[in-house]
């Protein structure tokens, strides 16, 4: 996914051209007062703006990319929904409340109780929809989930063409509305103010275009739909309480709405509950660096035959729990949430293979030779554990009295962690260190709103005439501190959907 914004406008507008999408000029869209103004065209802005022209509102969409879409060009379109027709033509029972329960269990108890209860009740009428619209969901689909800590009940279900599928419904359901002229989309444009009167009701959107020029755009109601911030490395540090390590998301990702909410009164809310994916190989040592390749570390689909230590040596996490959330806490407690794979010789020829492809394309363990024989970064090989300790940044006595502890609790069937699965001793070199790192997809951080999706200030207070859904929201308000499956795409649909279907007043 490592992608540059002209790699992107290029396939999103590629992809805009082939739906036949119109698009809007800044002085056109600027000619008329607004109903609704939408400052973002992606999983959220686009339902928002869909079905608040089907209640009959003027809908002004504001899209800084050059296509309207957002990060559905590059989503897996994962989604759980509780109560959906999927499920009852499947035979499986499922209700809100029980979807409800499942995500205070996985987020431990810290996701927002009042935003994941308007979340699990919008998310099957929405998750219908689409399907009524020609929406496709993968093979086998529902299921409980994949490497992250499953659901109760088959919820979880991916667009079979990933969020393409998504994407493919939202501009269907969109076009005759654009066409009508009820809709406009004013895509290449910046939102950077908002503008308000003196009692602070917000009066409507100040773009940039791509010429520099600012343009007014005045509106009755401004929806914040806009994403989240991992594109921007120091609203990320900001925010979460660490440097981003990888350049692996949207880039159109810059916590734009964010700011616009934060200028007119608005807070942030979630960073504490920061929590990053873990097994990224990196390019380069300087931040934020693509990533090279991705390892296996799953270990119902590859038990380990390595170990993981930390800078000072020393193993921090039992290799085989079956849990990419325990994999996600422990890397975050880690300096620069950075870690070591170890290894030998006889592990490398007898174990599956240990490094797969990422979002450069595939890789074979040809090019983890290569890689290693080269020196590039990420890649140490030496003779002997002290040298592979002092070329890798390891602390050489830790790892020493790592391995040895590691080989001796093997040896009498007690490792000191509780591990399992420990096919072989790290014992004869070369040896190997494999560096990896977190990476990010989803900011956890994002802008407080009540449960009508209001803007607040931080006294609860709601911002008149302004709202918010999609990752700008937080993820940590729907998920806590953990990654629950669907929890991200799902809700920003389903609360744009709200906002356009019924919890925007256009009469008020």
């Amino acid at each position: 996914m490592t992608i540059s914004k002209r790699e992107f406008l290029i396939g999103a507008g590629a992809t805009a051209a082939a739906l036949g999408l119109r698009t809007a000029s800044a002085r056109a869209a600027a000619r008329r007062e607004w109903d609704l103004i939408v400052v973002g065209g992606g999983n959220s802005g686009l339902p928002a703006a869909i079905f608040a022209a089907q209640r009959g509102a003027s809908v002004l969409i504001i899209e800084a990319a050059g296509a309207l879409g957002g990060t559905l060009f590059l989503s897996s379109g994962q989604m759980s929904a509780a109560g959906t027709r999927l499920q009852r033509e499947r035979g499986i029972d499922d209700t809100p409340q029980l979807h409800y329960d499942d995500i205070m269990r996985i987020s431990k108890g810290h996701a927002n109780p009042e935003l994941v209860r308007l979340a699990v009740n919008a998310a099957a009428p929405a998750f219908d929809w689409l399907l009524a619209n020609g929406f496709k969901v993968r093979d086998g689909h529902p299921i409980t989930g994949t490497t992250h800590e499953p659901y109760s009940r088959a919820r979880y279900a991916w667009g079979q063409n990933g969020g393409r599928s998504i994407l493919e419904v939202l501009n269907t359901q969109l076009a005759p509305h654009i066409e009508s002229g009820r809709v406009m989309a004013l895509v290449g444009h910046s939102a950077v103010d908002l503008t308000r009167d003196s009692r602070g009701a917000i009066l409507g959107v100040v773009t940039r275009g791509p010429d520099g020029r600012k343009t007014s755009h005045r509106g009755r109601k401004v929806a914040l739909t806009a994403g989240g911030y991992t594109a921007n490395p120091v609203m990320y540090e900001k925010y979460e309480g660490i440097r981003t390590f990888t350049r692996a998301t949207y880039p159109f990702s810059q916590g734009q709405g964010i700011e616009l909410g934060l200028s007119v009164g608005g807070f942030v809310r979630g960073g504490e509950y920061h929590t990053p994916l873990f097994g990224a190989v990196l390019e380069y040592e300087e931040y934020p660096s693509a990533i090279r390749a991705m390892v296996r570390h799953f270990p119902p689909e590859r038990p380990p035959y390595e170990i993981l230590v930390a800078r000072d040596g020393k193993r921090f996490l039992r290799e085989d729990i079956p849990s990419h959330d325990a994999h996600e806490h422990a890397i975050r407690k880690l300096q620069e949430e950075s870690c070591w794979v170890i290894y030998d010789e006889a592990i490398r020829k007898a174990a599956p293979s240990l490094v797969r492809g990422g979002f450069s394309g595939p890789w074979t363990d040809a090019d983890t030779a290569a890689a290693y024989e080269k020196g590039l970064p990420s890649f140490t090989r030496a003779d002997d554990l002290e040298s592979l300790a002092r070329k890798a940044g390891i602390d050489p006595a830790g790892l020493l009295a790592t391995v040895k502890d590691y080989n001796d609790g093997r040896a009498a069937g007690r490792d000191a962690l509780g591990r399992q699965h420990m096919p072989m001793p790290i014992g004869s070199g070369p040896f190997y260190a494999l560096k990896l790192h977190s990476w990010n997809l989803l900011s956890f951080a994002g802008l407080g709103t009540n449960a009508k999706l209001q803007v607040t200030r931080a006294d609860g207070t709601p911002i008149p005439n302004l709202y918010a859904a999609g990752e700008l929201l937080g993820c940590a308000q729907l998920m806590g501190d953990s990654q629950c499956g669907g929890m991200s795409v799902m809700p920003a649909l389903s609360f744009g959907r709200l906002l356009g279907h019924e919890l925007i007043d256009f009469n008020a």
